[in-house]
């Protein structure tokens, strides 16, 4: 592997140390915040971290604050900070799976003669292997995915289902996708709606004429939330087809403190 830097001539647009460290222009929206009172917050939330916390977890945990600290200069940086956030939770999850299922892994699948073959594996190769069709015996529905492994989490009673989401985008996405199309299928099928057409009026209307245990039936609990739309989140940022996302400042500290909360909890 090459580990040196292509040193070539310079072409006269880079930019100096000064200018790298200049706030960004979109930061003066934020009149009088100093690039010390963006730490601050999250060195807050980051002391909560227990001392178990395993140690390369630690560091991507690091990396995501000191990207949102960077976007005081690069405005961008606050959105990337979002995302390593996320995909830390999805690190954390992996690194519990592992610690609850030490190696190796047995795995079984039915072979082309219908008969079924089993082997064990290393729990780190079990996402390959499902790929092949193997799967754990007792966990014949887990495909190792994000949201297999938070279902997981809540399952095993790692994370509590009324656990806080200080994500406004996440229940943002939530509350949109739940009035616009869980809400009126079900309500079609128990037949407080009618089925098609249905204008928006007319699902806001049946909402607000339901008594507060009536919601409640039809809300789900916070976990089932998480699990369905924390994925969807990473996918969203990860994959983009339209638009990369822009963020406030304030919206990174959200996902950090989701973040420091879900290994807390798993490594309390």
């Amino acid at each position: 592997m090459d580990v040196t830097f292509p040193l070539v001539e310079l072409t006269g647009r880079e930019r100096s140390f000064d200018e790298l460290t200049k706030p960004d222009e979109r930061m003066q929206r934020y009149a009088g915040l100093t690039v010390e009172q963006l730490q601050a917050p999250y060195l807050t939330i980051e002391a909560r971290l227990p001392a178990s916390t395993p140690a390369k977890l630690r560091e991507r945990i690091v990396a995501t604050r000191d990207l949102a600290v960077h976007g005081y200069f690069v405005y961008e940086f606050h959105a990337v900070s979002m995302f390593w956030a996320v995909s830390c939770v999805e690190m954390a999850l992996k690194l519990k799976f592992a610690e609850n299922r030490p190696d190796p892994v047995t795995v079984t699948r039915k072979g082309a003669d219908g008969s079924e073959e089993s082997c064990r594996i290393p729990v780190a190769e079990l996402q390959d292997y499902r790929r092949q069709k193997w799967r754990i015996p007792e966990m014949k529905e887990f495909d190792y995915s994000f949201q297999a492994l938070l279902a997981w989490a809540f399952r095993e009673s790692l994370l509590p289902e009324d656990i806080p989401i200080p994500v406004p985008e996440i229940v943002a996405a939530f509350e949109n996708r739940f009035m616009l199309k869980t809400f009126p299928a079900r309500a079609a099928k128990d037949g407080l709606l009618k089925s098609e057409p249905q204008t928006y009026g007319d699902i806001m209307n049946c909402w607000a004429n339901l008594n507060e245990v009536q919601k409640n039936h039809y809300l789900p609990k916070t976990s089932a939330v998480l699990v369905e739309e924390l994925p969807r989140f990473r996918n969203m940022m990860a994959h983009p087809r339209h638009f990369n996302l822009i963020v406030f400042p304030r919206a990174p500290v959200g996902t950090y403190e989701l973040l420091v909360d879900v290994v807390a909890r798993l490594w309390s």
